[in-house]
């Protein structure tokens, strides 16, 4: 009985010792997909898997990152627009935005979807799901 309640008990000690919690991303950093610099962290992304941590601009191209590499199980994670926190990714909502150093669509990250609805009322845009985000990258990727 001893060594049941000893191996039980190591296995809850491992499986806590093993969550995966997100690294800190500096501005500067180069995003793992297209090789531009990380300017705004509070529109980061990240990626944890095997090990290493990847970072990304925004959730946009950490979306259309995973369109190119469906086997990619990583666990995934955004910022917090609001608190700068890191969440996962599909936990959050997400806002509509064109980034205006390129003209190209990505979305911001909330974890509070009344924060979320309030910056997409200003935007005049709606509110969308990880899924929506994910599927957009997938339609981008076919060149639909």
């Amino acid at each position: 009985m001893r060594k049941l309640a000893l191996g039980v008990f190591l296995i809850l000690v491992a499986g806590a010792c093993a969550s995966v919690k997100p690294m800190p991303i500096r501005t500067g950093e180069l995003c793992f997909r297209c090789r531009r610099p990380i300017l705004e962290t509070r529109l980061a992304a990240q990626t944890i898997g095997g090990g290493l941590a990847s970072n990304f601009r925004a959730p946009g191209c950490l979306a259309k990152y995973l369109a190119d590499h469906p086997g990619d199980h990583s666990t995934m994670f955004v910022t917090d627009f609001a608190s700068g926190r890191m969440i996962q990714a599909e936990a959050a909502v997400y806002v509509p935005t064109v980034d205006r150093d390129n003209g190209e669509r990505d979305y911001i990250a909330f974890s509070d979807r009344t924060t979320a609805q309030s910056e997409a009322t200003a935007r005049s845009t709606s509110l969308v799901s990880w899924d929506a985000v994910l599927e957009q990258a997938r339609q981008a990727q076919r060149g639909n």
